[in-house]
């Protein structure tokens, strides 16, 4: 953590990560639960795993990028 107590860019831009991972597999696992069929539910999970990490990477690339300029 930096000096002032609070978390660094790249500890809020990893804890926003790991949220919507778990937000993600509640909604797998709630969908399955309820009788949703698994592949749906499967097809809906990987399209917003791919997008979370595409973020991730985006704002990690940003982030860095700002830190050299």
């Amino acid at each position: 953590m930096p000096a002032n107590d609070l978390p660094s860019d790249a500890e809020i831009i990893a804890g926003a990560y790991a949220e919507r991972l778990r937000d993600l597999f509640r909604v797998l696992a709630e969908s399955v639960a309820t009788g949703e069929p698994e592949r749906d539910a499967i097809v809906r999970f990987r399209r917003g795993l791919v997008t979370a990490r595409r973020v991730y990477a985006a704002a990690i690339e940003t982030m860095n990028e700002v830190d050299k300029a």
